[in-house]
């Protein structure tokens, strides 16, 4: 697991989704997407039960990205985990946190593709 982000984001942990940003891989073009998203341990994650979708295209080529939670902006580098202790936990986080990811795991689905922000800055609203 990567080190701590210097930034308190508990309280962000209320607010239920994160607008995702990032230039678009084709055009350059900022792209944006609104999903779900937990803190555990005091890391950002978010998460998918696919690979394909278009946000985690353009957030992986990006490497940076901006996240708005809230009045909250962030900055921070995409970086996908591997590591199986750290994705059970944050399949957990997500399962207490959203009802759909709950509902999801009784018919064997979860969040397959997990992704944490690290070295999270935050920006000036803009």
């Amino acid at each position: 697991m990567s080190s701590k982000n210097s930034i308190d984001l508990a309280p962000l942990k209320q607010v239920s989704t994160t607008t995702l940003t990032a230039p678009g891989r084709r055009s350059g073009q900022p792209r944006s997407a609104t999903i779900w998203f937990v803190v555990v341990d005091g890391q950002f994650y978010v998460g998918s039960l696919r690979d394909d979708r278009d946000w985690i295209r353009n957030a992986m080529k990006a490497k940076r990205i901006e996240l708005v939670v809230g009045e909250t902006r962030l900055q921070g580098s995409f970086c996908p985990v591997d590591q199986l202790a750290e994705i059970g936990a944050v399949q957990d986080a997500l399962r207490s946190k959203y009802l759909g990811a709950r509902i999801a795991g009784w018919f064997g689905k979860k969040q397959k593709f997990i992704f944490r922000v690290d070295d999270l800055e935050l920006t000036p609203a803009g």
